[in-house]
């Protein structure tokens, strides 16, 4: 029997953000995108929240919604290059990426439900058996060396074998946070992977000094000490720093990034496919690095609902993947009216076999949050 994926709507919703006062880390604003087919399939995506901005990227959604209703819902390519070409007449900015991203999740999801697969199957099957993930400790409060390392063994102690981390955030100076770096990995020992977020708050030569003083802790990585958008100063640093470096969070679409990989500045790179383009953008930016033995880490600075399962999915057959990014403080804050949410096991994900992305949300659960 056919399919009509034709698209009969787009509906923005709004989960506002929580300041969780007793709570280890706030939870920002998610913005999530129903598109329903002629055939009464569902799917659902999610945008990548930029603060102060969620107003004009709910606009977008809809304006976005508008162009697509009563269009084919399998065009998912043809959906995003009209995006970028004709809707943002070539000079879209991250915030159109990043609603154009929740938009084409979503048919990817419902494409997946209509014909009975998982999104990873449209895109060639699965790498692996299991996607490996590291656990986000940020806190966006002032944390004593203490707690965080209570936090960090916390984590380790329910499997996680990979942290990241904010040393330098509100401390004194740079000698501080190297000591709560030192304390950390005393704590966690050895074995586990360490990597560390800078937060694009250094320069080149402060990038370069403090690699150097962080070189007795074995980190898996340094991330983001200066913006992507400086490629050149990137592959110095990375000529000078015994650590491997990532970035990218920040970056959308494969022409972003193509600076980053001419000139071989990371060997690592962490899209965010909530933000970047989608899943499909993802992918072809992952198979971009591929040939110049870099990988690629999906950034997922988003709920662990969808922007968790859509990466899962895309890193599922990507032979390059890293490690996949993961809030266990806000892993069950959609609980209430989502189902199936992926549950990580020492600290990773078996890839599901679900059809699309293999959520169901309550959609009288939702209409609190509908735009």
């Amino acid at each position: 029997m056919p399919h009509d994926m034709t698209i009969a709507s787009v509906t923005p919703y709004l989960v506002p953000g929580d300041n969780k006062p007793d709570g280890w880390c706030a939870r920002k604003p998610w913005l999530f995108v129903r598109v329903e087919t002629r055939d009464g399939v569902v799917g659902w995506g999610e945008v990548y929240t930029l603060t102060h901005r969620e107003p004009s990227q709910v606009a977008l959604v809809n304006a976005l919604g508008e162009r697509l209703v009563g269009t084919d819902g399998t065009r998912i390519k043809a959906f995003v290059h009209d995006v970028f070409n004709d809707f943002g007449e070539q000079r879209i900015g991250i915030d159109g990426f990043a609603a154009a991203s929740g938009i084409e999740l979503a048919l990817w999801d419902a494409l997946g439900k209509t014909l009975d697969v998982p999104v990873y199957k449209l895109l060639g099957g699965a790498c692996r058996d299991t996607v490996s993930l590291y656990a986000n400790l940020f806190s966006e409060r002032p944390v004593s060396v203490d707690t965080l390392v209570a936090k960090a063994v916390e984590q380790v102690d329910v499997g996680f074998q990979a942290l990241k981390f904010y040393p330098f955030r509100d401390v004194a100076d740079d000698a501080e946070g190297i000591a709560r770096v030192a304390s950390v990995r005393e704590a966690v020992g050895p074995d586990v992977a360490l990597a560390i977020d800078l937060s694009r708050r250094k320069t080149p030569d402060q990038a370069r000094a403090l690699c150097h003083r962080l070189e007795p802790f074995d980190l898996a990585w340094v991330e983001d000490p200066f913006p992507p958008s400086n490629a050149s100063a990137y592959r110095q640093l990375r000529n000078q720093a015994r650590q491997p470096l990532m970035t990218g969070e920040t970056l959308a679409s494969k022409a972003a990034f193509l600076d980053l990989v001419e000139r071989r500045a990371s060997g690592n790179i962490n899209p965010d496919i909530c933000a970047c383009g989608g899943l499909l953008e993802l992918r072809e930016i992952g198979a971009m690095v591929e040939p110049h033995l870099m990988t690629a880490s999906a950034h997922n600075y988003n709920s662990m609902t969808v922007g968790l399962s859509a990466s899962t999915h895309a890193a599922a057959g990507m032979p390059n993947a890293g490690l996949c990014e993961y809030f266990p403080e806000l892993a069950g804050d959609m609980d209430h009216v989502c189902q199936g949410r992926l549950i990580p096991e020492s600290g990773e994900i078996a890839v599901p076999d679900t059809p699309g992305f293999g959520l169901t949300f309550d959609d009288a659960g939702m209409t609190a949050y509908r735009i």
